[in-house]
């Protein structure tokens, strides 16, 4: 077994590499001024979903006889803003609803704010802003999808959709919240399918290794423009692909250890981490923990006694295809090195060996 990494760099997309299409929705928010009246203002303040960073609000905003004059006035003091609100439109719909339309594929959510003596209405984005990017993978003819990974998007909301060439589902999932106070959080899962069971052909959950034929097609759908933002974003499939040698194993050991800290390479790229064996010469309160290069934890515990080894077949929760969580069934996929860590080895050593199918 062949493990690789197949990698799609979003950025390049925006510079046509690799591109296929990049599409731009213009985000439209309704405002509901409900009770407003003669001599009340108001002002405007828009919040960017991609790193939840509301902004400055409009300056007041004064009552008018004529909605369209609102709708101007309006206009005025969002695009008085600057930044991507230099270009905006606001549009008075009816009955005291008015259109804001930010261009350009941001996301952006917006409140009446500081109403003077009257009750605004409730306030609905009716069209979200977005970027869709998408672009074929090559994984080889077929391959096993085993493990996926989105890091540098550092956004609130991202939408991810990966098929085959027969429109099966390799992933799929919404709203993929891959940003905490506003700094990158990868989201890194291990990969299963669901599939029918043979006997009687009915659905079946959590098929390991389910085979899709390549080329990928990939849409990532983020909540403003990739170019800008000083991001870099990448999407990484880990596959196992048509024609892999055979499989064979690998034995790595971490040797005798006397602090917590320090790497076991798995002799491969990637590999499938099959067996564990922990064991401690003295110390019987031991917390361990294993971590890849990607920072995917492969096996944690807490305070254990290791004088008389643990030895265990692994396994590793993730998704399915949907993004629904699986238990413990899928291949710990994991990236080399792996980072030894943990707490509570006061004396004597400590020694983790590793069964890696490569």
């Amino acid at each position: 077994m062949s493990l690789k990494e197949r990698l799609v760099q979003v950025a390049s997309l925006v510079h046509g590499v690799d591109q296929e299409t990049v599409v731009v929705t213009n985000d439209v928010t309704r405002i509901n001024l409900g009770d407003i009246g003669a001599a009340d203002t108001f002002t405007l303040t828009p919040t960017r979903v991609d790193t939840a960073t509301a902004g400055s609000a409009t300056g007041a905003i004064s009552y008018n006889a004529t909605p369209a004059t609102i709708a101007t006035d309006a206009q005025v003091a969002i695009r008085a803003l600057g930044g991507i609100y230099a270009d905006a439109t606001v549009a008075y719909v009816s009955a005291q609803l008015y259109d804001i339309t930010v261009l350009g594929g941001y996301d952006v959510t917006w409140a009446v704010t500081n109403p003077t003596t009257f009750t605004p209405g409730s306030t609905t984005e009716t069209t979200p802003g977005s970027v869709a990017y998408g672009c074929k993978l090559p994984v080889g003819r077929f391959a096993k999808v085993k493990r996926i990974r989105l890091e540098g998007f550092n956004d609130n909301s991202l939408d991810v959709a990966i098929t085959d060439q027969d429109s099966l589902t390799v992933f799929s999932k919404t709203a993929i919240d891959t940003s905490t106070a506003s700094a990158d959080t990868p989201y890194l899962k291990l990969l299963c399918a669901d599939g029918v069971a043979g006997e009687d052909g009915a659905a079946a959950a959590n098929i390991v290794g389910g085979v899709f034929e390549g080329p990928l097609n990939v849409t990532i759908t983020t909540s403003a423009p990739v170019a800008g933002r000083a991001i870099s974003p990448t999407l990484g499939l880990v596959v196992e692909a048509e024609g892999s040698a055979a499989k064979r194993f690998l034995q790595r050991s971490s040797g005798a250890m006397t602090t917590q800290s320090g790497t076991i390479s798995l002799g491969v790229p990637f590999g499938v981490i099959r067996k564990i064996k922990i064991a401690a010469s003295v110390d019987t309160t031991v917390v361990a923990t294993l971590t890849d290069a990607d920072g995917l934890v492969v096996y944690t515990k807490t305070a254990t006694d290791y004088t008389t080894p643990v030895v265990a077949q692994l396994g590793h929760e993730g998704v399915d295809q949907a993004a629904n969580a699986v238990a413990d069934t899928l291949d710990v996929v994991a990236k080399s090195p792996i980072t030894v860590g943990g707490s509570g080895l006061g004396s004597g050593t400590l020694t983790y060996t590793l069964w890696v199918e490569a």
